[in-house]
């Protein structure tokens, strides 16, 4: 199926005096897609989303949206919706007031409005909630109100900046899935900047590996998170660095299998839901993961290794 490109960032760039805070960001975003940009704190994930949100204006570089240049556009003519990190939600105003705040300023007839808010909160299940203020809730079920404001103007794109970072593990767990049906049941496209590596496994189609303010790998998720082209991106993924024949490699804790011809010693052992080891052997110190406990007569395999180049 031919997809189109939503979203559009063409070598925009941002500086604070001489100093880029992103730099040659060149970004296509499908319809539809959720696209995980992945990077530590400080990496300019969210200088990004601003761009894109009319927050800031880029110094270099186009924003593009349904093949518009939107790059000179004010924030209220872009209709792209955000979720940020604190969801931003008026501890003074209710559910259903949190729900109804961008139609208001749009200055929506009210009977239209609470259509809408009624709609928004029975397709969230945040129906019984709607009179509630945002300190009564959960931490889960605030976050489905900032999706629902957010959904409810019916925007272009929504912007999520790291909006799991609060939860509990398994708030995380199950809003993330709750995330990746918004595709399915409210035809939209996403873009979700993290700096965590399960936020891009699960909810992720593509994913824009992000570092001191460049791309340096970019592609279908499986593609980034299995085959790291460079250093850079294999240590942000968790991978262990090693050398092999004068090659520079990596290889994933939980993708080194036991069965090959690598003697190891064991540092640590830290037994978890499954165990956790730092063996010490002819590649330096190796960080494990293994469902089942290795011992020392074991041998190692690094048959799943992949070969580094150089980051863009």
């Amino acid at each position: 199926m031919i997809r189109l490109e939503k979203l559009i960032l063409e070598n925009v760039g941002k500086k604070i005096k001489n100093a880029y805070l992103v730099r040659n960001i060149n970004l296509r975003v499908e319809e539809g897609e959720i696209k995980i940009i992945l990077g530590a704190s400080g990496s300019g994930k969210t200088t990004i989303l601003n761009i894109i949100s009319g927050i800031i204006r880029p110094d270099d570089g186009r924003v593009i949206i349904d093949g518009e240049d939107i790059t000179d556009k004010k924030i209220e003519e872009r209709n792209i919706g955000f979720v940020f990190q604190d969801l931003g939600l008026f501890y003074s105003m209710n559910v259903a007031e949190n729900l109804a705040y961008g139609l208001r300023i749009r200055k929506m007839d009210i009977s239209e409005i609470n259509v809408r808010v009624r709609d928004i909160a029975k397709r969230l299940s945040i129906e019984e909630h709607l009179l509630k203020f945002p300190s009564q809730l959960s931490g889960g079920e605030r976050q489905l109100v900032a999706l629902g404001r957010t959904l409810i103007t019916e925007p272009k794109v929504i912007l999520m900046d790291e909006p799991l970072s609060s939860l509990d593990t398994f708030l995380r767990n199950s809003m993330r899935w709750y995330i990746k049906d918004l595709r399915k049941n409210f035809d939209i496209t996403i873009i979700y900047v993290t700096h965590d590596l399960e936020d891009a496994e699960i909810l992720g189609d593509s994913v824009a590996v992000l570092e001191a303010g460049n791309i340096i790998q970019d592609g279908r998720k499986n593609d980034v998170i299995s085959f790291p082209k460079c250093r850079k991106v294999a240590e942000i993924l968790g991978y262990n660095i090693f050398e092999k024949e004068g090659k520079k490699m990596a290889i994933h804790p939980s993708a080194i299998k036991t069965g090959g011809d690598v003697d190891f010693e064991i540092i640590y052992e830290e037994k978890g839901i499954g165990y956790n080891y730092l063996l010490s052997t002819r590649y330096g110190q190796i960080y494990v993961k293994s469902a089942e406990r290795i011992m020392e007569r074991d041998k190692l395999s690094f048959n799943n290794a992949v070969s580094l180049g150089k980051c863009e």
